[in-house]
């Protein structure tokens, strides 16, 4: 096996076994000829790309998508999650900071060695400028999602600590950003992207110029400025097109056929394989969680979001059931399970509708859910709708196209004091989460702090979470 190869695959290995911003990275990708051509670039990024955690399930058991069935009371991990238990949270946080950060610090060493790469044609100039904007967009991709987890809401305080921001390989005990900070890195990071365009990248596999249009649409609407959140929303929907989102090309969406719909997807089928496994109980028995009743009933007939979000099962034990759909029914029928998606059309559409409602452009957010939802094969919300009734109908047609997703989780983030501040009503009495509940921002492992001076810990969590 050529060197280059070997220095590529220790590399991923100790990425993947890292556990710590502390950890001294810089003897990792020592070896000279390992990334001498764009070709071994792409692939230090590709494992990279393979560290992305994928925490959709755990998001939703935390979020109201999922209502527990008789079979979580036998299993008090299930339990535990469903009901906030501090401990369930850290589980997760453990495993979901570090492996973040892996992917983090892989970018950072694809962009450490891209300029040390000797390029003799104008094809591989222009490549090595593709996989730069990847990189860049793939940090920001997991700076955002760690924001959104560990930083409180924008609208709560945007000077408050949020991340670290990592930019170089080696060992750095850094203090955490603020929430305006990081969203100024992430918007940075995108910017340098889409000014690339990445256009010859048309895997979805990849990160795009769409991707991060997607995300730069995600970061100014979760900071409130919602002009240019709706316009790289805009310029997404208007490079695919809204015939993307036939009921036809939602059914290709839970398999591995090509999907117009698709903007970034994960493409590791045997990580794919294990995806959601965790809900089930037993395959004949049932699952430790159905979706939500209320809503499941919310779906119309003809609703293709129906058909493949709700997976109806009657078992003995249990009766009826409106199992959780889409990956989780594709393993009940035995079907191969080979992507996730991470990024999708109906995404930039509900970006583009909030941002709309928010600025007041209520029939312009209108207008594009009803034009969604007439493709989905359902009936429009009520068009004379204004305010924050607009946005909770925008936000209810949002759960139910991305029931078991994890997107729930962040909307109740962000609208917890505003639009969805209503939502524990209907929940048991033993999971009432108020919106200024500690929680919502995770607690940061011990190992950060444990060597770092500069490190804090969130409110509520102490320092001593993670003793062994």
């Amino acid at each position: 096996m050529p060197i280059r190869y070997i220095t590529i695959l220790a590399a991923a290995s100790i990425l993947a076994s890292a556990c710590s911003l502390d950890v001294d990275y810089e003897n990792q990708f020592s070896d000279p000829d390992a990334i001498s051509t764009p070709t071994a670039a792409r692939e230090l990024l590709a494992t990279a790309y393979s560290g992305i955690p994928n925490l959709e399930y755990d998001l939703s058991v935390f979020s109201d998508d999922f209502t527990p069935t008789y079979w979580a009371n036998t299993n008090p991990t299930a339990g535990n999650a469903y009901r906030w238990q501090p401990q369930s949270i850290q589980d997760v946080s453990l495993t979901a900071w570090p492996q973040y950060y892996t992917v983090i610090v892989g970018a950072n060493a694809v962009l450490e060695r891209l300029p040390g790469i000797a390029t003799d044609t104008d094809e591989d100039r222009a490549l090595i400028k593709e996989i730069e904007a990847e990189a860049k967009t793939l940090k920001a991709y997991c700076y955002f999602q760690l924001l959104r987890l560990y930083g409180p809401d924008y609208n709560d305080n945007p000077d408050a600590d949020a991340i670290v921001i990592k930019d170089k390989v080696e060992m750095q005990t850094l203090p955490r950003s603020s929430v305006r900070e990081s969203i100024n890195e992430i918007r940075r990071l995108l910017e340098d992207a889409m000014s690339v365009g990445n256009r010859s990248m048309t895997s979805t596999h990849w990160l795009s110029v769409n991707a991060a249009r997607y995300l730069a649409a995600e970061a100014e609407l979760y900071c409130g400025n919602y002009d240019e959140a709706a316009k790289h929303a805009g310029d997404i929907i208007n490079a695919i097109g809204m015939d993307a989102l036939s009921s036809d090309e939602y059914a290709d969406l839970w398999s591995d056929s090509d999907c117009a719909e698709r903007i970034f997807t994960y493409g590791d089928i045997n990580i794919a394989e294990g995806f959601y496994i965790s809900i089930v109980y037993d395959k004949d028995a049932g699952d430790f969680f159905s979706v939500n009743p209320t809503l499941a009933k919310s779906y119309e007939d003809g609703d293709c979001r129906k058909e493949w979000s709700v997976y109806p099962v009657t078992t003995s034990t249990l009766g009826y059931q409106p199992y959780m759909g889409k990956y989780n029914a594709m393993r009940k029928k035995q079907k191969t399970i080979s992507m996730i998606s991470k990024q999708r059309l109906a995404g930039a559409v509900f970006i583009q509708a909030q941002a709309y409602a928010l600025a007041n452009k209520d029939t312009d957010a209108i207008a594009i859910v009803n034009e969604y939802l007439d493709l989905r094969g359902a009936s429009g919300i009520d068009t004379n709708l204004r305010g924050t009734p607009l946005l909770q109908a925008i936000l209810t047609e949002k759960q139910k196209e991305f029931v078991g997703e994890g997107e729930r989780f962040f909307d109740l983030k962000h609208y917890r004091r505003s639009a969805l501040s209503n939502w524990t009503v209907s929940q048991a009495p033993d999971r009432r989460i108020d919106a200024d509940d500690y929680r919502w921002n995770w607690p940061i492992p011990r190992e950060e702090y444990l060597y770092n001076e500069n490190m804090t810990q969130n409110e509520g969590w102490p320092k001593n979470s993670f003793d062994e």
